[in-house]
């Protein structure tokens, strides 16, 4: 399952809004995405899709569905209920005591009919339920499951770039791919993330929400949670990584290995002794540092020379309430520290999470 927040910022680099009508990834627009993928409304390459949708079974659709009811099995019951009718789908939100909210009223169907999905038959996006009449009123629409691939909230940093890229080549026309590829580099260029470093130089990250993260976690958190804070590295989609200055990695007996798996960033707070390591891993979608990945992390910062037990780790997230958060804060791993960028002056300190309470504590310089 995709959040709609999280399909609607992917539809703005697939369709950048400076080379596209803005219809194709508007908040209906990513709601579609996120309820079609829902319902498995989602057509394999010369198949049928499990399931045809219409417009009025996307509008009913509600948040806390896909945040909360997300088995397979009620899945099944829900778009069965809501194919059935308007009244089938209230009667099982009345058996899962469950309020009927849904963010759209039925008259946004032809907004979604006769402006999204237009839209998207013409860029191989959405597929129509062949032999039927205009004036059918059986369900007719699907996602393409070349499309709706790009939306697996696992595919994330340099992956999901490339595949939006192959997905751009191979399914789009020659006009198309070329507004599509000039409207992101515009959008990089004019909406890039500057940070500035600790020491007043200042680096430029692509634009999105995870380099927002890194420029608070930069410019917000080091100040206050470290003495003397360091940017040693900052990874970002493209291969693109800043590697801090040779002098301070060499005083420091590190080597960065730029084409080895890097975290999204490490500070080294030169105010403690011995200095101590911050791996940082900023959450738009997901990478969290679970128990897994803070192994591999150690054993990254041991190949670079990095004492694993002088190496502390931060989880940063835009926000609490963004369901990045919402869905990731449990499984991170014990020991890591936690912090919101809508909320710099505090975070969470996981390190008591197995007897199962999280701790909040003031952020301040030690």
């Amino acid at each position: 399952m995709i959040d709609p927040e999280l399909a609607e910022e992917r539809l703005g680099w697939i369709f950048p809004r400076t080379a596209f009508d803005t219809t194709l990834s508007s908040p209906i627009a990513s709601w579609a995405v996120a309820s079609l993928i829902y319902m498995d409304a989602v057509a394999p390459l010369d198949e049928d899709p499990p399931v045809w949708a219409r417009p009025t079974t996307i509008l009913w659709q509600q948040q806390n569905m896909l945040d909360d009811r997300t088995e397979e099995s009620d899945r099944v019951e829900w778009r069965k209920a809501a194919l059935r009718g308007r009244k089938a789908y209230e009667e099982l939100l009345a058996t899962w005591d469950i309020d009927i909210a849904p963010r759209y009223r039925e008259n946004s169907r032809e907004t979604l009919r006769d402006d999204v999905f237009k839209e998207w038959l013409g860029l191989n996006v959405m597929r129509q339920r062949a032999g039927l009449s205009t004036t059918s009123n059986l369900p007719r629409w699907a996602i393409e499951a070349h499309f709706a691939d790009l939306f697996d909230p696992t595919l994330e940093g340099d992956e999901l770039t490339e595949a939006i890229s192959r997905w751009t080549d191979e399914y789009l026309d020659a006009g198309a791919r070329l507004r599509a590829h000039r409207g992101r580099e515009s959008a990089s260029s004019e909406y890039a993330v500057t940070v500035t470093l600790p020491d007043g130089q200042q680096r430029t990250l692509e634009h999105g929400q995870s380099s927002e993260i890194l420029k608070g976690v930069i410019e917000e958190w080091a100040p206050r949670k470290l003495i003397d804070p360091v940017v040693l590295t900052v990874s970002e989609p493209g291969d693109k990584v800043y590697v801090g200055d040779q002098r301070t990695l060499t005083v420091l007996g590190v080597q960065i290995d730029a084409a080895s798996l890097l975290p999204d960033a490490v500070l080294v707070d030169l105010g403690t002794k011995p200095a101590e390591f911050w791996i940082v891993e900023a959450v738009n979608s997901d990478g969290p540092i679970h128990e897994r990945r803070k192994a591999e992390l150690l054993e990254w910062a041991a190949d670079q020379r990095i004492n694993p037990d002088s190496c502390r780790f931060l989880t940063a997230f835009a926000s609490r309430n963004a369901s990045p958060a919402k869905r990731r804060l449990k499984d991170i791993a014990e020991g890591t520290f936690v912090w919101f960028l809508d909320e710099p002056a505090l975070e969470l300190e996981l390190s008591l999470i197995a007897d199962g309470f999280e701790k909040v504590i003031p952020l301040q310089r030690r």
